[in-house]
């Protein structure tokens, strides 16, 4: 694993403009407890574990290679470990181990597709690559044959255990699970594989947060018109604007961590992101509500389960990622 220690210049800009993001959110946090005395008092505690979280994930984003590959195995599993848990509480019951080792092995491939490979398994595994590598025998990347391969081995452990009792709702739940927070977490390493790959990765992270800061700001001082009273009834249209305007905010305030990337492109990829986070979000509040629970966990102080915070991060990563793919082959 090649370890660059010494900052570029972009990285260093990045990581001080995110330095202060953090300063002005704290002053922020702060005007808001002293004007709104009966406010939301969870607002600090959910500050404060952005101390804990930001270096969790911006040193092994900079680092990449086999640092960012462990975070993004760990956040696959333990994402997978929750909703296996809520899962469970509704006695819809799931093929845990089948799952978390079919997660683990769609994070492998993505790694291997993507070339990031830690020179310690190219070594102890000669061959390997030019069988499932970039080229493999299906004439496509292993990782989007992967998906394929998961519902046929599911599909196929009852057989094995000789049990059918219950097994169609444990096949869909586990399926979901390793497709939803293993392959699409699992994008994040093409992400942070690409050129100026640490400042896509901040440049998505900064929007998906901005989307939820601002839409929660503006739906608490605007918002009138529900948008999924059912699913969340909190959700209003002008907090899913003002959601939309963070996304895009994050795009004119980091476009320069990104200088390949055109401002066309950029526009469009804060659009996108402002869309696809909210939905994230919510799909993960369908599977809340169904399962009659109202966090995922707690883990992270003020915030919940890793669900709870990593619910829009889910659905916008595969959708950036594939917009970037877009833009390029469009020329934007």
């Amino acid at each position: 694993m090649n370890l660059n220690l010494q900052l570029d210049p972009i990285a260093m800009r990045t990581l001080m403009l995110l330095v202060g993001f953090f300063a002005v959110a704290g002053l922020a946090v702060f005007i808001y407890e002293r004007v709104n005395k009966n406010g939301d008092g969870n607002l600090r505690q959910r500050y404060l574990s952005w101390y804990m979280i930001a270096p969790v994930v911006l040193l092994p984003a900079y680092f990449g290679g086999l640092a960012f590959a462990v975070l993004v195995t760990a956040l696959s599993l333990y994402a997978l470990k929750e909703f296996f848990e809520v899962a469970h509480l509704r006695e819809v019951g799931a093929l845990k181990w089948a799952g978390r080792v079919l997660g683990v092995m769609l994070i492998f491939t993505a790694i291997y597709d993507s070339k990031d490979i830690p020179e310690p398994f190219s070594l102890a595994l000669p061959g390997w690559q030019s069988i499932f590598g970039v080229q493999p025998l299906f004439g496509v990347p292993m990782f989007y044959v992967m998906p394929v391969f998961i519902i046929m081995l599911v599909l196929v452990v009852p057989i094995a255990l000789g049990i059918y009792e219950g097994m169609l709702m444990k096949q869909c739940a586990t399926m979901f699970g390793v497709l939803y927070f293993g392959w699409f977490l699992g994008h994040l390493i093409f992400l942070r594989h690409l050129p100026d790959g640490f400042g896509y990765l901040v440049f998505l992270s900064v929007a998906v947060v901005l989307n939820d800061v601002l839409a929660y700001t503006a739906g608490r001082l605007f918002g009138k018109h529900k948008m999924t009273p059912t699913i969340s009834p909190k959700k209003t249209w002008e907090g899913a604007i003002g959601g939309l305007a963070g996304s895009v905010l994050a795009v004119v305030v980091f476009k320069y961590a990104v200088p390949s990337m055109s401002w066309p492109a950029a526009i469009g990829a804060g659009i996108v992101i402002g869309i696809a986070a909210p939905l994230g979000d919510l799909i993960v509040s369908v599977i809340k509500r169904d399962m009659s629970v109202k966090d995922s966990g707690s883990l992270i102080p003020g915030h919940g389960g890793l669900l709870d915070r990593c619910d829009s991060l889910v659905f916008a990563t595969p959708a950036f990622y594939y917009f970037l793919l877009l833009s390029q082959r469009l020329h934007w």
